[in-house]
């Protein structure tokens, strides 16, 4: 199975002034992973700790301070790929917020011929319009035509963010960042929206890259789950491992802390106190120290390596031998 996507060491930092010197914000600070062809990578986190900023980097909004990412074997590293039709039609993203990702002056048909259009995909009009129809009803827009001619403003969010993945879909991409594409939905809706995401995972063979901050979520969604805390990896391994065999003590929490997941484990739940450590210029050591109940000397002085405890099963923490 191949990987269509490797990211070495990735780092995104902004600058910012302080008084007599420059301070960076290291929102993405040397995190290295890979996704297989037709794959979901669940991107786990609270908000804040760079998970956005990841997906923004690898789909080339924004530049990378250092590192590496491999797409489909080339090194997409250090290059604009704003303006490039084939990246975009190959590498597409899934917002947040549906409702900002629409021209609220443009009907909805416009919105998904005009890429369509762009790319060569449908023979003419009339073709275009029927492949439109045709995703629409299999996502369950019934009667499809009665949505082609109604603006942002007039759907549901559920309506709107269905919409927002058959744009996407219609072009076939390679690789999909989906960031928290349910967050802002009716509980009602959610499992429609995701059913239908891995839905055209199987038939187009997809890999995604979903953000989420939901564990419940992730685990019903992705093949692999990596968590974040302030802009490192603390741990990566397959989600049904991770969720029922947490090594980094982060993990722990956000498990112990989801009563969908967990329900049994309140006796075992441990408090975080403190605050999320600054981005701005961190302290050494691991970033979880200062939140950390185990936490020992060696935890506030060195970076902890990532360490393969069994197959496919990362974590970083010096609690771990």
């Amino acid at each position: 199975m191949t990987q269509i996507l490797e990211v070495k060491k990735l780092k995104k930092y902004y600058p910012i002034k302080k008084i007599g010197r420059r301070s960076y914000v290291k929102a993405v600070d040397n995190i290295s992973f890979s996704v297989r062809r037709g794959k979901i990578l669940g991107i786990l986190g609270e908000s804040g700790c760079g998970k956005s900023t990841l997906g923004r980097v690898i789909t080339r909004l924004e530049m990378e301070n250092g590192g590496d990412i491999f797409f489909l074997g080339n090194n997409i590293s250090g290059i604009n790929y704003r303006k490039i039709k084939d990246f975009r039609q190959k590498m597409q993203v899934i917002f947040q917020n549906p409702y900002d990702s629409f021209d609220p002056r443009r009907a909805i048909i416009k919105s998904l011929e005009i890429p369509m259009k762009l790319l060569n995909i449908g023979q003419n009009r009339r073709n275009r319009i029927e492949i439109i129809m045709d995703a629409m009803e299999r996502a369950k827009l019934t009667p499809a035509y009665d949505y082609l001619e109604r603006y942002p403003h007039e759907l549901s969010g559920g309506q709107l963010q269905r919409i927002s993945m058959l744009r996407s879909m219609l072009l076939k991409p390679n690789f999909l960042v989906a960031d928290e594409c349910v967050s802002m939905l009716d509980v009602s809706v959610r499992a429609e929206v995701l059913n239908m995401l891995l839905q055209f995972r199987s038939e187009l063979e997809t890999s995604i890259l979903f953000i989420t901050h939901d564990i419940s979520v992730a685990k019903y969604m992705c093949d692999r789950i990596m968590v974040i805390y302030a802009g490192k990896v603390m741990e990566i391994a397959d989600a049904k491992e991770l969720i029922s065999n947490p090594m980094h003590p982060y993990t722990k929490a956000l498990i112990s802390y989801s009563p969908i997941i967990s329900p049994q484990r309140e006796k075992d739940r441990f408090t975080i106190t403190g605050e999320v450590v600054t981005p701005i210029d961190p302290p050494a050591g691991c970033r979880f120290a200062s939140r950390c109940p185990f936490a020992k000397e060696i935890c506030y002085t060195e970076d902890p390596e990532m360490t393969e405890i069994s197959p496919g099963h990362f974590a970083a923490c010096h609690l771990i031998d």
